[in-house]
């Protein structure tokens, strides 16, 4: 009986501690390396959403296409997260909320803006 308690009480704090860290506030450095629309999406405010390019995932994730300013490509695909190209020091990204806080606290990342919609307009 005592084990499961452990075992629930280790489930309950690991839960808690991946809450806590879902929620933290972003450094005034991470800030400063988002461009407007994402730091008012990481802020909550979800009104930008109609000038971001969003995708969902299989299971109805929102996804963000942002492009990254960084020398380390890899730092970004050892967090797990794909790498759609990459051009110099610029890489195309499709990421979570979650995913875009993780890359954003990498120092290897200079900065981070978004993506945008592609509408072709046709010649009249």
């Amino acid at each position: 009986m005592k084990i499961h308690l452990s075992l629930i009480t280790v489930a309950v704090l690991t839960l808690l501690s991946i809450q806590c860290s879902s929620t933290k506030s972003l450094s005034d450095i991470e800030k400063a390396k988002l461009d407007p629309p994402l730091l008012h999406l990481l802020s909550g405010d979800r009104d930008d959403d109609k000038r971001l390019d969003i995708t969902h995932r299989a299971d109805g994730t929102k996804e963000y296409a942002v492009i990254v300013q960084s020398e380390n490509p890899e730092a970004i695909r050892a967090l797990g997260i794909t790498v759609s190209s990459v051009f110099g020091n610029i890489i195309v990204v499709h990421v979570t909320l979650e995913e875009l806080k993780n890359i954003v606290s990498l120092s290897t990342v200079q900065s981070i803006r978004t993506g945008s919609k592609r509408n072709i307009q046709q010649q009249q």
